[in-house]
């Protein structure tokens, strides 16, 4: 079926003027075109498609026909293309049985309308990607020069299904991938719910290091880590001999770590946590936990720094020996802070010690393996922007179902663009041709 739509646009103008362009385009946009053009070509395809079961309106004979016309009611709509007002057409079908509805519309064989919903996927859609990034009102208000956009509460309900049902699609794509670097935190959000004060938000990254590349294997509110882990070996989505790149948090490196993967503690969280030991152990002055710090620091860094040097020629040697001189000044460190009075802080350093250079000893075999937990922490920074003001209260389903809009978003921008054109059916942009022209018929001055 092919249908010219003809538009009539007359524009005045007083040539003794100057416009800017922006002038002249935002009257334009104000004529709403395309919004016209979509109700008229709907229009027309209602009509077409009455007319092919019905006969001609009015034609002699019409009303032996098993197709006859009924009545007439308006479908309102709106889309990124503006807000609409549909008239169309029922069309009865005497033939049927009592069993059978007898009365429908054409149109709806061939244009979806969601359903009953007034907001159309497109707008819906558009919607909900806003409210990754700013509230629901702020997206409601801040429609990117829509006329018409869904209340707060109508996108609340749109992230919660659509959330939903992007986890299914990158939880169908997950098993197999068998990530070979593992990066978890965890952070807290405030509650709406009358059983918590907080809820606690788990987010696992896998890290490609050879592209420069990360993924989002599971977000999820409320969890247990021995859940996720487990969850993830079981689809292979993480190997057996990964390397777990994180903080120091017990449930977490536990979780991960059981079997034969190894465990990276982030160098950069290290100088942090033994400053807080060393308070807490209450025996040096400030002075002296600030130089003890500075110290660790320094080699951590320095180890850092020889490994990046010398992994690219495969200078083993040097870096076997900077891992050696790095493990016994730490460990010298470690036993002059127990002579101090400081027996936190000096567990700390010798228990953690084989994390702090796994990523050292991996370089000896020819692996990279990142020493810092960077990527997770940005996504987690990600998550304090959007979920962690201080009048943000959520439900435990309503904040999973933005943290994956979010977090795929920033992690897996492949598979949330995919999500959206599965979900926008944009493939069948491709049966849809459309030709444009523009001609000038006239002027007067």
């Amino acid at each position: 079926m092919q249908i010219t739509l003809t538009v009539h646009l007359v524009l005045s103008i007083d040539l003794t003027e100057q416009y800017p362009l922006a002038a002249v385009a935002e009257v334009l946009t104000q004529q709403s075109i395309e919004s016209a053009l979509l109700e008229t070509l709907i229009q027309s395809l209602n009509e077409h498609l009455v007319e092919a079961y019905c006969g001609d309106k009015h034609a002699h004979g019409n009303g032996t026909n098993r197709f006859q016309r009924s009545a007439t009611s308006t479908r309102s709509a709106v889309t990124t293309a503006g807000e609409h007002q549909f008239t169309l057409d029922y069309v009865e079908d005497t033939a049927t049985d009592d069993e059978n509805p007898s009365h429908f519309r054409p149109i709806e064989d061939l244009v979806d309308f969601d359903g009953k919903k007034r907001y159309q996927q497109d707008i819906s859609a558009h919607s909900v990607d806003l409210a990754t990034t700013l509230s629901y009102r702020d997206a409601a208000s801040h429609g990117d020069g829509f006329d018409k956009m869904p209340s707060p509460d109508t996108i609340q309900r749109r992230v919660e299904e659509y959330g939903d049902e992007l986890t299914e699609f990158v939880a169908d794509r997950l098993p197999g991938t068998a990530a070979d670097t593992v990066v978890p935190d965890g952070t807290k959000c405030y509650s709406q719910d009358d059983d918590r004060d907080y809820h606690d938000v788990q987010v696992t990254l896998a890290e490609d290091t050879a592209e420069n590349s990360r993924s989002l294997l599971d977000v999820s509110v409320n969890a247990d880590w021995d859940e996720t882990a487990s969850s993830l070996e079981a689809i292979d989505a993480i190997t057996d001999d990964a390397r777990v790149v994180s903080d120091a948090e017990n449930r977490l490196v536990t979780a991960f770590t059981d079997g034969t993967r190894k465990h990276q503690l982030d160098l950069s969280h290290v100088p942090r946590t033994l400053s807080y030991m060393l308070w807490d152990d209450g025996a040096l002055s400030l002075d002296d936990r600030r130089e003890v710090t500075s110290e660790v620091a320094g080699e951590l860094f320095h180890l850092k720094n020889s490994v990046e040097k010398h992994r690219p020629e495969e200078e083993r040697s040097a870096i076997r020996e900077r891992i050696d001189r790095t493990e016994e000044r730490i460990e010298k460190t470690a036993w002059q802070l127990e002579q101090l009075s400081s027996p936190k802080a000096a567990e700390y350093l010798r228990s953690g010690l084989p994390s702090i250079v796994t990523f050292a000893e991996d370089a000896l075999d020819g692996f990279e393996v990142p020493w810092t937990s960077n990527p997770v922490e940005r996504a987690m920074g990600e998550v304090a922007k959007r979920c962690k003001r201080d009048w943000m209260r959520w439900t435990e389903d309503g904040l999973e179902a933005l943290l994956q809009l979010r977090l795929v978003k920033y992690a897996n921008p492949d598979y949330y663009r995919q999500f959206f054109d599965n979900f926008l059916q944009r493939s069948t942009h491709n049966k849809i041709r459309c030709t444009v022209s523009v001609t000038v018929t006239g002027g007067e001055v």
